[in-house]
């Protein structure tokens, strides 16, 4: 051993000490000690008796975790949770920040999650240290997007998919993996052998390709959730008043909603929830901000409304934007102008980030661009990402003076709330890309909207 030491001293002293090797050795080090964490938590984890849930995908990841944790908190379960809004323990946050990785498997179990696991996997965990926990009893893929291509060498839904679908070697044999069977990647892919196969949709007409196959089907269609298992259907419950789907407006909150049911009886042989308390946990989520932070939460301030989206990708502005549209419309929502806040990050490329402000101006009156975090310009110049989004609100057809550049924290929200007289001004804050400064933005509002009662 002492050899080995004075070698290893001898070769450190004499490396090569320029920055850029200085800043790889710095990095490969980083790398060693997250593989060592990750190799940790699967070690310590395997000696863990109950049920672990993973969730991964595109959209509706950090909305179906925490979605699930609360079915069987309220249910008298000790439940962690690691997601990309932090760990907790029975909606109780432990740590804050972005946990959806290697390192919160065991965070959220010697945290007190004794009973259950639920854990968001993202793509970038996956990808450089794998997972945290050895097996899982359930494997949810909630839908394969465009959201994150151009990361990490992933440049098409298919190389996006096959990175996700690694959680299915994961599965235990004899678990049960969950799919979206209207996403095409996912109702075309070949579960594996000895696993558990369920399907969810909000399609009419959709018929998951395996379900002649003994696979199980719920769907939502505007009212009930039904159940449907080789031809054969059971209406379970009546969910059209959950406030996760705010009036049937965002159904696309009703994957989230399949997801929790069908993961709760999958192993409710395991850990048992009765009809009752699924349904009140289901009709309940969502109610208050602090449920679901930075994901559609709606404030009614004396200076206008602030509702935050939680937008990460074209396909989320879209589907925002066709939401704004119709709230303009709609009782009790009434909305005269509508301010959007949109940003970018360094790894999508211009022509995406053009879009992006092009999709938000098509609804808004008025655009604020917030210069994005230190670490989420990447290689990117201070200024240069907002340049990029206000040039392309302008020739979407928004006047110069109504698209504005702000810092990177969002005080001018505050601000706005706090010095108007605009009742029916609707404040959209379409970005999401750092979870961290949304969430302790929707607690500003909630505190200031208890305070302004």
């Amino acid at each position: 051993m002492g050899i080995l030491t004075t070698s290893l001293f001898r070769r450190l002293r004499t490396f090569a000490r320029s920055p850029r090797k200085l800043q790889k050795l710095r990095d490969t080090i980083n790398e060693l000690r997250w593989l060592a964490r990750t190799a940790r938590s699967r070690w310590a984890l395997a000696g863990f008796k109950g049920p672990i849930v993973a969730i991964t995908g595109t959209k509706g990841k950090t909305t179906t975790t925490r979605l699930i944790s609360r079915v069987f908190k309220d249910a008298g379960y000790r439940v962690g949770t690691a997601c990309s809004g932090g760990i907790y323990v029975n909606d109780h946050c432990v740590l804050r920040g972005s946990y959806g990785g290697a390192d919160g498997p065991l965070l959220a179990y010697r945290a007190g999650g004794t009973d259950v696991l639920v854990l968001e996997t993202a793509h970038g965990g996956i990808q450089r240290y794998g997972f945290g926990f050895p097996r899982c009893d359930v494997a949810i893929f909630t839908n394969i997007t465009d959201g994150h291509l151009g990361e990490l060498g992933i440049e098409t839904l298919e190389e996006m998919f096959a990175l996700k679908w690694r959680l299915a070697s994961k599965l235990r044999r004899g678990g049960t993996i969950i799919l979206n069977a209207d996403d095409p990647l996912l109702a075309s892919a070949t579960p594996p052998r000895r696993a558990k196969v369920v399907y969810t949709s909000i399609a009419q007409n959709c018929v998951a390709a395996a379900a002649g196959l003994g696979a199980v089907l719920y769907r939502y269609t505007a009212g009930p959730v039904v159940k449907e298992v080789e031809g054969r259907s059971e209406t379970l419950a009546e969910v059209s008043g959950a406030p996760l789907l705010l009036d049937d407006m965002l159904t696309y909150n009703a994957y989230n909603l399949l997801a929790a049911i069908a993961a709760t009886e999958a192993i409710g042989e395991l850990l048992p929830v009765s009809q009752e308390s699924l349904l009140r946990s289901l009709m309940s989520f969502g109610a208050v901000p602090e449920d679901n932070p930075g994901h559609f939460n709606l404030f009614d301030l004396p200076g206008g409304r602030v509702v935050l989206l939680a937008g990460s990708n074209k396909d989320s502005y879209r589907r925002d934007a066709e939401i704004l549209a119709r709230l303009q419309d709609r009782q009790p929502f009434p909305v005269g102008r509508i301010i959007g806040v949109i940003t970018g990050i360094g790894t999508h490329s211009n022509a995406y980030m053009r879009d992006l402000a092009w999709i938000a101006s098509s609804v808004c009156d008025e655009i604020m661009i917030r210069e994005p975090r230190p670490r989420y310009r990447r290689s990117r110049m201070p200024g240069e990402i907002p340049s990029i989004l206000a040039a392309a609100a302008v020739q979407a057809g928004l006047s110069e003076g109504s698209v504005k550049v702000c810092d990177d924290s969002f005080d001018f929200v505050r601000d706005l709330v706090l010095h108007s007289e605009e009742r029916d001004r609707l404040i959209a804050v379409f970005c999401a890309f750092a979870q961290e400064p949304v969430v302790g933005l929707c607690r500003r509002l909630a505190d200031l909207a208890k305070q302004l009662r």
